[in-house]
């Protein structure tokens, strides 16, 4: 291959296409193409000088071929992630068919440039330019589609409905509470719940195991699982996957402001005024202990194209403890106490008479240190821990997501606000640390105050779909 052809391949395959995408400052995308282009144009240009026309030289472009074709069409997001749960139980780690999806193409294109190098190395910076071109131009992956808007409120709501959502958290009476530290849980939720007067029961189930159809129920009054059909669509945005069609829970409000995540879009009624999906391109307040740096951003965002090679690179730099991630759902604890410093804005402005939250905590994987501080080794190999460390690390999650309630309603009150909402807090679905049984996957949470409630344990069997449509309906 000709040396000018070779710099040519490198800057299309190379290019930080991801970086324009985002809402990266000029100096952030200036540092971008310096991490990207200048070593492997210093690499390139050492090789050449002493074997430009080797094999060994054509195995390096070939590498460089593949490359270019997993950054600029997202090969991890298009053939490996749908298929994770399968490529799991065939390999055990989700990694190994990646690499071996890089070989094989790598091997393919290093045969192809050694029987046909001239015409095929023509067709190949065709084939590759085209595929720059259209990446630069296309704007599904740009950070403006984020689904994220405010309209102009025209009420004032001297009180508020705040229903937040915990996704996989465990009820007081799941098997996550009836093992090693699971006891010492369930006392800092009663003390957590007599002191901020909550009604809470401490034996409720969900109707459904998994967080489409059981939210799905939930906000359609239902218990039937079957009404996900009816209300849910896959989501042609790139930045949710579920899109919400129909509410009968939502259609009781006027001015309601929404706090959601990747999974599900709620967004799409007309008395949705406010929406704000959870954004990776402008999150940048963290809890301790998160390596909030700049190579953690950047490397971030490169993941979210959805590449092999950013999915390797970001989950290496992350067990080398060089980065943390700012992606869902471990974004989500990263940046939990931020959350409830924007929902406590929104009370504190009147403008909505329902806020409800959806949020991926304590959802795995785990990362909350026994202070509730960021320690991102804990997000990782979760799938390889023993079921001990599951429980004990579990339960630790949950003890958090109510020392960072604590301190959201602690603010309320010093601020004089406490009595004007009416607040219930509820999870999906169980923790599912143990896979296949009931006592993991249907427990949850299920508790809530307001000015007229004082604090009440209700130990009686039920479920949380129920308790909702019962409450709201």
């Amino acid at each position: 291959m000709e040396k000018n052809k070779v710099y040519f391949l490198i800057f299309i395959s190379f290019f930080p296409v991801f970086s324009l995408k985002s809402n990266l400052t000029l100096i952030e995308i200036f540092y971008s193409f310096v991490i990207f282009l200048i070593p492997i144009f210093l690499i390139s240009h050492y090789l050449i000088k002493f074997s430009l026309n080797s094999n060994y030289f054509k195995i390096y472009i070939s590498l460089i071929i593949v490359f270019g074709i997993d950054n600029n069409f997202g090969l991890w997001n298009g053939l490996i992630a749908p298929y994770t749960f399968d490529l799991i139980d065939k390999f055990g780690v989700i990694y190994i068919p990646a690499f071996l999806l890089i070989a094989i193409l790598t091997l393919i294109f290093f045969l192809a440039l050694k029987y046909f190098d001239k015409n095929f190395t023509n067709v190949v910076l065709i084939f590759l330019f085209t595929i720059f071109i259209f990446q630069v131009l296309d704007g599904t992956k740009s950070h403006k589609n984020v689904i994220s808007f405010e309209k102009e409120k025209k009420q004032k709501y001297q009180n508020t409905k705040v229903v937040i959502v915990f996704d996989e958290m465990s009820g007081l009476n799941s098997f996550e509470s009836s093992k090693y530290n699971g006891q010492e849980f369930n006392t800092y939720a009663k003390k957590f719940f007599k002191k901020h007067n909550f009604e809470y029961y401490s034996n409720v189930n969900t109707a459904n195991t998994d967080t489409i159809s059981s939210l799905a129920a939930l906000l359609n009054f239902t218990v039937e699982p079957s009404i996900r059909n009816e209300v849910i669509e896959i989501s042609n945005n790139y930045f949710t996957e579920y899109d919400l069609n129909e509410s009968l829970f939502f259609k009781n409000f006027k001015s309601i402001s929404i706090y959601q995540n990747i999974h599900i879009n709620f967004c799409n009624f007309n008395n949705i005024v406010k929406c704000d999906s959870y954004n990776i391109f402008k999150e940048d307040s963290f809890i301790l202990g998160f390596k909030d740096n700049f190579l953690t951003k950047i490397i971030s965002l490169w993941k979210v194209n959805g590449s092999i090679y950013s999915t390797l690179t970001w989950r290496s730099l992350r067990q080398l403890r060089i980065i943390d991630s700012i992606l869902e759902p471990v974004g989500h604890k990263a940046t939990f106490h931020n959350l409830f410093k924007k929902i406590e804005k929104d009370i504190y402005t009147k403008n909505f008479d329902l806020i409800f939250v959806h949020t991926l905590v304590p959802h795995v994987p785990y990362a909350f240190d026994e202070k509730c501080n960021f320690d991102g080794k804990r997000s990782l190999l979760n799938r390889y821990r023993s079921l001990k460390v599951k429980i004990r690390q579990h339960n630790l999650e949950r003890k958090c997501v109510l020392f960072y309630l604590d301190t959201f309603l602690e603010n309320l009150r010093k601020n004089n606000r406490i009595d004007t909402i009416d607040l219930t807090i509820l999870s999906d679905h169980g923790g599912r640390t143990l896979r296949g049984e009931n006592t993991s996957y249907f427990p949850v949470i299920y508790a809530n105050k307001n000015p007229t409630k004082k604090f009440k344990e209700i130990s009686k069997e039920t479920i949380s779909q129920k308790l909702f449509m019962d409450q709201f309906k």
